[in-house]
């Protein structure tokens, strides 16, 4: 099989394969073996930038032997849609956190894991709305992160609503 690409869309592919490779492993410190099939295909893309005029975009390193996208790339529009993506997501889950803490907190973790549907969307979308009008309205300016009495004790024991 072949496929004939226009720049442009080569562009918008690359562009594609820079988010998706954000999404992959941009939280990661070491080569994730379960998305290394994705970066031997990122590199077989990559690999034809000089052939469709985008040798600005995509540099190898002989060194490395792999290619790596140019500073111009990543200033580029992938990183802008990352970029809103990130924020969006940032706003998205910091309420949606801090409403299950809520909710566990006024009515108890036994009884937040056994409400049904229409009860937890009752519980949680007034809370939606406060945190989602504040943030809106004072993004992280009213945010203050309090100690706990015993400082030793473990806070990881909100767990998510199922």
């Amino acid at each position: 099989m072949q496929i004939e690409l226009s720049k442009e869309e080569y562009r918008n592919l690359i562009d594609m394969i820079q988010i998706a490779d954000w999404v992959m492993n941009a939280h990661k410190t070491e080569k994730d073996p379960s998305t290394e099939k994705y970066s031997k295909l990122e590199q077989k893309i990559y690999s034809f930038a000089d052939k469709m005029g985008c040798e600005n975009l995509i540099e190898y390193d002989k060194e490395m032997n792999e290619y790596f996208p140019t500073k111009e790339f990543d200033e580029g529009q992938g990183m802008q849609y990352i970029d809103e993506y990130d924020n969006d997501s940032f706003w998205d889950e910091l309420i949606d956190r801090l409403v299950v803490r809520d909710v566990i907190k006024e009515i108890g973790e036994k009884k937040a894991h056994k409400i049904t549907f229409e009860e937890r969307l009752e519980a949680e979308e007034p809370l939606i709305e406060k945190y989602s009008t504040e943030f809106e309205q004072n993004g992280l300016d009213n945010i203050e992160i309090k100690a706990y009495p015993d400082a030793s004790s473990d806070c990881t024991g909100l767990l998510p609503i199922n």
